[in-house]
């Protein structure tokens, strides 16, 4: 075979390698439901008809949360396009005190991105045209906004930034035309009213409000049993290790309902932690046994009291520990799994590709390694086959 053929074939093969290991997502194993849509989302402002058109029809929901959901390029939109069954909007209270901005520092805010405008409406105009009027839902319920499984509820995980003093009226505020149309999930007793001392009954909606943040430092949404009748469509956000505490379980007397932290324990919906804080930070193979254990018994802890389980502040780098975490906590049943990078979480199948990514990659840089010396051996050969015959030819 002629050298130089030879060596346009080496020089393809390795091309050829290069471009697979430099592209390692394309190996990935992704479900089907992912690539669902007739069109990504391609266009700078995209409406509740963008989702309803391209997406809504065929996705398929994952129990993962969209951590900071504004900073994505399409708010709301990517999370449901993804499948994720629960979005994140950190609020804060405009200069005029009548509005809600949404942002992670107050450098970022603006009137132009509330919680209103990224959220509320887009949802409430989502669930209006899955749920027509015209339409008489036989089971009762109207749908949620996943067409797939319309009995899924979003969580809507509103963190509070800020005094919740002043924040969270507002917030209920503008919760009503959710609550109007009975969109909302919501705490009920049997007569209507708690003075007969039963249990309230979780009534679950298309959405679900929790909040969370600064709204632990006040007594805004009531302690005790005045919990019970104050903002019965807002639920609270638990912190998970104390539910592992019996010390801070127990009931209130007055109305005969468990409580956790002195606060009706079906006030909570969601109960969470960071994974990683000064005592608690896994390493760079993932978590330790310890740890392993101390995080499965705060979620069985939770699983227990019927309370949908996170854990956020979770290692996003190298990504062969952040996968590990993820597939720990999905195996010990996590109720969301956090995540910034909501493409790769809820595909749900990323600790097996990493693996064969490694693999792939292990086994393409040793192809490199020897065919580049292959090149160099022939190269090397080739010179001095010219150099003997130049000298051949001048003697």
């Amino acid at each position: 075979m002629p050298l130089r053929l030879t060596r346009a074939r080496l020089q393809s093969g390795i091309i050829l390698v290069i471009t697979w290991a430099a592209q390692p997502k394309a190996m990935r194993p992704t479900q089907s439901h992912n690539f669902i849509s007739i069109n990504p989302i391609a266009t700078s402002s995209p409406s509740p008809d963008t989702y309803l058109n391209d997406y809504a029809k065929s996705v398929i929901p994952v129990p993962v949360h969209s951590h900071n959901d504004y900073w994505r390029p399409h708010p709301l939109y990517s999370a449901l396009a993804a499948g994720c069954m629960s979005v994140e909007a950190d609020v804060w209270l405009s200069p005029t005190g009548n509005d809600l901005y949404v942002g992670h520092h107050r450098s970022s805010l603006s009137a132009s991105r509330t919680l209103q405008t990224l959220y509320l409406n887009p949802i409430k105009e989502i669930l209006d045209k899955l749920n027509p009027k015209n339409v008489t839902d036989l089971d009762g319920g109207p749908n949620g906004v996943f067409h797939t499984a319309p009995d899924t509820t979003l969580v809507l995980l509103i963190d509070v930034k800020g005094n919740a003093t002043d924040i969270w009226p507002v917030v209920d505020k503008q919760l009503e035309p959710l609550r109007k149309s009975g969109y909302l999930s919501t705490l009920e007793y049997s007569n209507g009213t708690s003075s007969s001392k039963s249990a309230p009954v979780f009534k679950q909606g298309p959405v679900t409000v929790v909040a969370s943040g600064n709204i632990g430092k006040s007594n805004v949404t009531g302690v005790g049993c005045d919990a019970l009748n104050r903002y019965k469509d807002s639920f609270l956000d638990a912190p998970i290790d104390a539910l592992v505490d019996d010390a801070n379980l127990g009931k209130l007397a007055d109305c005969q309902v468990d409580s956790l932290l002195d606060r009706p324990l079906a006030k909570f919906y969601t109960a969470s932690a960071p994974l990683m804080h000064t005592t608690f930070r896994p390493t760079n193979s993932g978590l330790s046994s310890s740890q392993k254990d101390h995080v499965r018994a705060a979620l069985q802890a939770a699983a227990a009291k019927n309370l949908t389980s996170r854990y956020w502040s979770l290692p996003s780098w190298p990504i062969s520990r952040r996968d590990h975490v993820w597939q720990f906590l999905v195996d010990e049943g996590v109720g969301l799994l956090n995540a910034d990078d909501i493409e790769s979480a809820t595909r749900l199948e990323w600790n097996r590709a990493y693996k064969a990514e490694l693999v792939w990659i292990g086994i393409s840089s040793a192809y490199i390694f020897f065919a580049s010396l292959l090149f160099a051996y022939l190269y090397d050969r080739s010179s001095k086959s010219k150099s003997k015959t130049a000298a051949q030819e001048s003697a």
